[in-house]
């Protein structure tokens, strides 16, 4: 199964190579746009930065990304041999691609045009684009050619939109409960709003939703949901929120199942901000493959409950970036106390 988050950057790749095809037309290098579309997606959607400081807008930190890539550009077109007026002629065209680039965010939903007080919406964007596209580049962009650009990109903001909405369901929501302890970490449930028989009591319903083979099933909507959520979080730019997820740990004797499941997170994104909770007594019986899904990129909380016996048990966890620790626990108290465990530790 594909994961959103590559399908929804595909889409967007695709699309915002073929808004500076349709513009530079003849002038359009592929390489060179890869070059700066990689940079872009890259601080875009995973928030990479290269810069000691990066400014504290995110808008600004895309661009900071894109003026790092054009400075390599550069060198290395410096240091290629070629003769005087073709260096300069790529050195113009490096430079000149990445003013084009900063347009993008505003079709990106980076920069709101509600925001600018001289510009009334999307259409007065691409013409400011192409007005600078045919300055740099010396080029002519016809009027129908603006126009069929916009409805294209009109179209294509809308589509992303509806394909986040297409995954609301009157069948499930998502509940989220605050860390307490972390302001940045929610503990995420899937509830089911299906309205069952009477003769059916809540706590027969529980059961079966919450074992079995309906609590692995049931974890394909959560995290497709989830991943909805993680897709909205980076598009208004809070890389910083994580979510435990639910998980079941019969699954590690179903490999084929597993992979299916956890595929749906193969993600980097998705993988940084999800992290899958299991049981102390799970992980200790599941610790190789545990291990194994961690090397690909997954995340695992482990939550303590009394199978561990001592503090030297919780410190052998210090490899995972969240143990939550629940007030019932028996180490509870002397795991509160010790400060020196507490630096991956969750109190509940």
């Amino acid at each position: 199964m594909n994961n959103l988050m590559d399908t929804y950057i595909t889409y967007t790749e695709k699309k915002i190579k073929k808004y500076i095809k349709t513009i530079l037309d003849k002038q359009y290098d592929e390489n060179l746009v890869s070059e700066y579309l990689k940079t872009y997606i890259n601080a875009r959607y995973y928030n990479i930065q290269n810069t000691d400081t990066p400014a504290r807008a995110f808008y600004l930190r895309i661009l900071e990304e894109l003026e790092y890539k054009e400075d390599i550009l550069m060198k290395r077109c410096e240091e290629e041999s070629q003769n005087l007026n073709e260096k300069q002629e790529q050195l113009n065209k490096i430079h000149n691609l990445k003013e084009l680039f900063a347009y993008i965010l505003f079709f990106d939903n980076v920069r709101n045009v509600e925001n600018f007080k001289s510009i009334d919406n999307i259409k007065e964007i691409i013409s400011k684009m192409i007005q600078t596209a045919n300055s740099l580049f010396k080029i002519e962009v016809s009027q129908s050619v603006e126009k069929k650009l916009y409805e294209e990109i009109k179209k294509d903001m809308i589509e992303k939109e509806v394909f986040l909405d297409k995954f609301d369901t009157d069948e499930f929501a998502l509940q989220f409960e605050n860390s307490k302890v972390k302001d940045d970490v929610y503990f995420v449930t899937l509830e089911q709003k299906v309205k069952m028989p009477m003769q059916y009591s809540e706590a027969a319903i529980e059961k079966v939703y919450n074992e079995g083979i309906v609590a692995e099933d049931k974890l394909q909507v959560e995290y497709i949901l989830l991943s909805v959520v993680v897709i909205s979080d980076i598009i208004n730019g809070n890389f910083d929120d994580k979510y435990i997820a639910e998980f079941a740990s019969t699954l590690f004797k179903k490999k084929q199942k597993l992979d299916s499941i956890l595929s749906i997170l193969g993600n980097q994104e998705l993988q940084d901000k999800i992290h899958l909770n299991i049981m102390y007594s799970d992980y200790i019986k599941n610790q190789k493959s545990i291990l194994a899904y961690t090397k690909k990129g997954y995340n695992f909380t482990i939550t303590l409950d009394n199978t561990v016996k001592s503090i030297e048990d919780v410190e052998k966890l210090k490899m995972f970036k969240m143990v939550i620790v629940p007030q019932k626990l028996s180490l509870y108290k002397e795991i509160k106390s010790n400060k020196e465990i507490l630096n991956n530790v969750i109190l509940k």
